[in-house]
């Protein structure tokens, strides 16, 4: 079980990170720019676009309620 404890908090930390929110936002962007100008799954890259995006920007994670992990980035608890 320690194992998945550790998991949980090194993604935490790579996700509120410098490298994993420029990450998100340069996926976001790059979704999103991809249904500007090419025509299939313009409705999903958008929206999975947005979602990247928004979560680089404003550091959350929207899979948090999922993995186990606190929405915001840096609500992280110090252990």
């Amino acid at each position: 079980m320690n194992t998945h404890k550790n998991f949980k908090t090194k993604f935490q930390a790579f996700k509120s990170g410098k490298l994993g929110r420029t990450i998100d936002i340069t996926l976001g962007i790059s979704l999103i720019g991809y249904a500007i100008f090419f025509e299939p799954y313009r409705i999903v890259a958008v929206i999975i676009g947005f979602f990247a995006f928004t979560a680089g920007a404003f550091n959350v994670c929207w899979a948090a309620p999922i993995i186990g992990i606190p929405f915001k980035g840096n609500s992280a608890e110090k252990e």
